[in-house]
């Protein structure tokens, strides 16, 4: 039968057999569930929450998995996992957590991961996207865990007291058993885990709302405990950033978590080299110029007020340049201006060989 397909359709048939649901117990003998998801390798994200603490029982996909996004091609029936490793936890206020199962001869399709750092998200980024969450809310009376999708918006990017980790407010209702599950765009790219309705233990929850954290620190996890590359075999994300630092005044942070009054960023794709540098302070700015000046010594290309752009006068280490940058931040900081978001590369500093 021919029924009307929502435009997320097709993400969701790709996205569908690549999302498990997590079985667990606690000391009591209790039993939960989460969510979970693989982004390839065999390796999965999902909330720390939902495993922290846990005996994992089982882990399991519930929908046919296609390798190929042409129509009438192969399906792979659903499947129970066995975990190898994991799982991994990152630092204790970030939600996520990262584990590997052995997939053995039959493949299982991978979500791409979004690229985007908390460098990279500015004021009106990812609101009012919309997006398609996976994952295994209990269902009442039901026989086995049911894979459910439900569509939402992005409503808001917001910084939490309990997290260095970007959160986007969702407008999904938030249920038990999401958390872990994935967030994506209708291309199909995660964008964030579900991991927390919003409201805290002494307050209601905002029905009709959940908080979604960022995929940023799920790549570095999975980076650095399993080699995860996103492209040319660099573990975590390729970038041409070999450091990035966004400033904002306590005045400005106090009204907008995304609004930045200064930034330095040195881009290095280890041919190239150059530097810019921002600050609504034009005093501030040169006293950061010549602190990374006392240790890079710089061409200045473009100086006017309240920026700066140059290019190394000879070819410093990668790791020059970052303790540079390090020191040009120190004078921003001196200057009561918070660091409020970074990047860090860290494969030129594998590569690089000098003249």
């Amino acid at each position: 039968m021919d029924f009307e397909k929502s435009p997320f359709h097709e993400t969701y048939i790709r996205a569908a057999g690549a999302v498990a649901y997590v079985a667990v117990v606690d000391s009591k003998g209790d039993e939960g569930i989460g969510s979970c998801f693989h982004i390839g390798n065999g390796i999965f994200v999902t909330a720390r929450h939902v495993v922290e603490g846990l005996t994992i029982k089982e882990v399991a996909t519930t929908k046919s998995a296609y390798l190929k996004e042409e129509a009438n091609c192969d399906a792979i029936a659903p499947r129970r996992l066995t975990i190898v490793e994991g799982p991994h936890f990152g630092p204790e206020n970030v939600d996520v957590a990262v584990f590997r199962v052995d997939l053995g001869n039959t493949p299982l399709p991978a979500i791409s991961v979004s690229q985007h750092t908390e460098y990279d998200l500015e004021e009106h980024d990812l609101v009012l996207a919309d997006i398609l969450i996976l994952g295994y809310p209990p269902i009442p009376y039901t026989t086995i865990p049911v894979q459910v999708a439900t569509l939402g918006q992005i409503n808001a990017v917001v910084r939490v007291r309990h997290s260095p980790a970007s959160h986007f407010i969702a407008s999904t209702m938030a249920r038990g058993g999401f958390s872990g599950g994935v967030a994506l765009d209708r291309s199909g790219i995660a964008l964030a885990l579900v991991t927390e309705s919003l409201g805290t233990d002494k307050s209601l929850v905002e029905t009709g709302y959940n908080s979604l954290l960022s995929i940023t620190p799920a790549v570095d996890l999975a980076a650095e405990k399993y080699g995860f590359s996103l492209n040319y075999g660099v573990p975590g994300r390729y970038s041409e950033t070999l450091v990035a630092m966004r400033f904002s005044k306590h005045e400005t942070t106090s009204l907008s978590s995304y609004v930045y009054d200064a930034h330095i960023y040195v881009m290095d794709d280890n041919r190239d080299v150059f530097v810019e540098m921002t600050c609504n302070d034009d005093g501030v700015l040169q006293a950061a110029l010549d602190a990374f000046a006392a240790i890079v010594s710089p061409r200045v290309h473009k100086r006017e007020t309240g920026l700066v752009w140059f290019t190394p006068a000879d070819n410093p280490a990668p790791a020059k340049l970052i303790a540079a940058a390090d020191s040009a931040r120190d004078q921003f900081l001196a200057s009561r201006y918070l660091e409020v978001a970074t990047e860090h590369s860290n494969w030129q500093l594998d590569t690089w060989r000098g003249d």
